[in-house]
């Protein structure tokens, strides 16, 4: 197994051209290509392994350099499962690509690419794909995928005949797992310790780790045949209501509870509905760290510890159910989509004669909903808006100049680079603005007539990491997650001469220790004035806050 610089000369009329080429065999090539992958590519991985063995009381040197080794032969025995005549070399290409791809996303942002991201990068639209490129990102795919990418393409693979490639690979990788076998045998009881102890490390491995959640998302996205959609209540049915009833529903975008004024911020980003009383609930977690996740969790009747995305895509959702009982739903969406929520319902984006830029700012939203609300025609009507709020890593592309409230600003995507207080005022810049929308909206609806009762909900899908702890962004596994990307904002207003709704009750429930995204399917049946065999009391913020005895209830009458 020997490799060796071939230089082939071409005489040209022009002159000379020389042309490099590498040859090598096919377990060479394997052995090359591990290495990289082993010693470049699982940079973090190799990090947090130093970190998690040498921090210990008490660690051995030789089963700190047993984990490069060890990872190195199961690269080895990966590859050469790949190691066709016509499948090494394009395959070695989209690895390539991909993993360096990974590589910077967990360098840059700490993300690990677990089921969620790989569900999220699929389902992102090309306008949040294109914010993440930057030159820092594009100097860092030259140097460590687009340059070794030519190196394999000048790589000349030689395959001997069948039988006697099938032997040397079969020798190649008996060899891997004799070593693999005397390296677990040799430190089992640490590895079984440091793995259990750190189980973050092995979704930090690439590129088995988006490989395996890869084939998962696609499995369900495609290989799973599908149940026949489930009707969770065939016939729901609304309480009759005093006077005609409107309830806006606001999905908030990556903002973290630590970053409003209504949870104890310093900094007043909240100082636009704060006029309007809102109820602000101090304990919500989400139901999830990524929109693809979080959205229609927040409107399936499962919770967090149960949910399933393709179940959820595949049965009534909350929207749904109101739509079946004559309630007039309307989805309005400023971001990627509704994740499959709206399918089944009215929806619009805004109109980009609205748009001072792509995408639009939120203020986009209110003239659709100002619309809406002038031609009410039914009695109960839903509105949902889908801002799109302070998402990552263009924070300032967020809000317009006059919203520059704190700075100096971070106006670049590589937000890994700006110090921690440009970061920090662009971020809060985005929250303040999405609560001048929020406050629009509000105010549009105290503009109805005391005739209407007047309902109000903000509630954000997930949060975001700023820094803390080398974490940027959001989509961490939600068992590892902090809480900066799990603790969310939300809060409630209804208007004052509301029938069903007793405000002052509302204030009470802010002093109540824990929520989260579970309650959202039923105290929206609650608020909506749902009667539907899926609700569940208990599972209702507004449970005890009903002024009336026609509570959203669990049987029909």
């Amino acid at each position: 197994m020997s490799c060796e610089f071939m230089v082939v000369s071409q005489f040209l009329r022009t002159g000379i051209n020389k042309r490099f080429y590498i040859t090598c065999s096919a377990n060479v090539f394997i052995i090359a290509l591990a290495s990289y992958y082993c010693l470049v590519i699982n940079i973090p991985f190799m990090q947090g392994a130093f970190t998690a063995i040498t921090t210990l009381p008490a660690f051995s040197w030789l089963f700190l350099l047993s984990v490069p080794l060890l990872l190195l032969c199961l690269l080895i025995i990966f590859f050469s499962l790949l190691s066709s005549r016509w499948l090494l070399k394009p395959v070695s290409y989209i690895l390539l690509l991909c993993s360096c791809a990974a590589l910077y996303g967990t360098l840059n942002y700490g993300v690990v690419f677990d089921y969620s991201m790989i569900q999220n990068t699929f389902e992102t639209d090309s306008q949040e794909a294109v914010s993440y490129l930057n030159p820092q990102f594009m100097l860092f795919f030259t140097l460590f995928a687009l340059l070794p990418l030519l190196i394999l393409i000048k790589t000349n693979v030689r395959f001997s005949p069948v039988t006697q490639e099938l032997l040397s690979r079969s020798k190649l990788v008996l060899g891997c797992l004799a070593l693999i076998a005397v390296i677990v045998l040799s430190f089992y009881a640490d590895y079984a310790a440091t793995g259990r102890n750190n189980q973050l490390l092995k979704k930090e491995l690439i590129p088995f780790q988006y490989l395996s959640s890869g084939y998962k998302y696609l499995r369900d996205q495609w290989l799973v045949t599908k149940e026949p959609f489930k009707i969770l209540d065939p016939t729901p049915t609304l309480i009759t209501p005093a006077q005609t009833q409107v309830t806006v529903i606001v999905v908030g975008e990556t903002a973290r509870a630590a970053n409003f004024a209504y949870q104890g911020y310093a900094r007043d980003t909240n100082r636009y509905t704060r006029p309007f009383n809102v109820t602000y609930m101090n304990n919500v977690a989400s139901c999830g760290t990524a929109t693809a996740v979080s959205v229609p969790c927040m409107f399936s009747q499962q919770q967090h510890t149960n949910f399933s995305r393709s179940e959820a895509d595949n049965q009534q959702n909350i929207l749904d159910i109101a739509a079946t009982a004559g309630v007039d739903v309307l989805w309005i969406d400023n971001n990627s989509g509704c994740k499959n929520v709206c399918n089944r319902i009215t929806t619009l984006t805004p109109d980009d004669s609205l748009c001072t830029q792509q995408p639009c700012y939120d203020e986009a939203l209110l003239a659709p909903l100002r619309r809406k609300l002038a031609n009410l025609s039914q009695a109960n009507t839903v509105i949902v808006l889908h801002m799109m709020g302070s998402h990552g890593p263009t924070y300032f592309q967020r809000y317009p100049d006059d919203f520059r409230l704190f700075t100096p600003t971070c106006d670049r995507s590589d937000i890994q680079n700006c110090t921690n207080e440009q970061l920090v005022n662009t971020y809060d810049n985005s929250i303040a603005y999405s609560d001048y929308v929020n406050s629009q909206v509000l105010q549009q609806l105290s503009e109805l007539p005391n005739s209407i009762d007047k309902n109000f909900i903000y509630v954000s899908d997930h949060g975001e990491s700023l820094g803390e702890n080398g974490a940027y962004l959001h989509g961490f596994p939600y068992s590892f997650a902090p809480a900066e990307q799990t603790h969310v904002p939300l809060y409630i207003w209804v208007g004052k001469n509301n029938q069903r709704i007793s405000q002052n009750c509302l204030r009470s429930l802010d002093s109540q220790p824990a929520y989260s995204h579970d309650i959202l399917f039923h105290t929206l049946a609650n608020f909506i004035g749902l009667k539907t065999s899926t609700y569940e009391a208990q599972l209702d913020l507004l449970n005890t806050c009903n002024t009336l005895n026609n509570k959203a209830v669990s049987n029909h009458e």
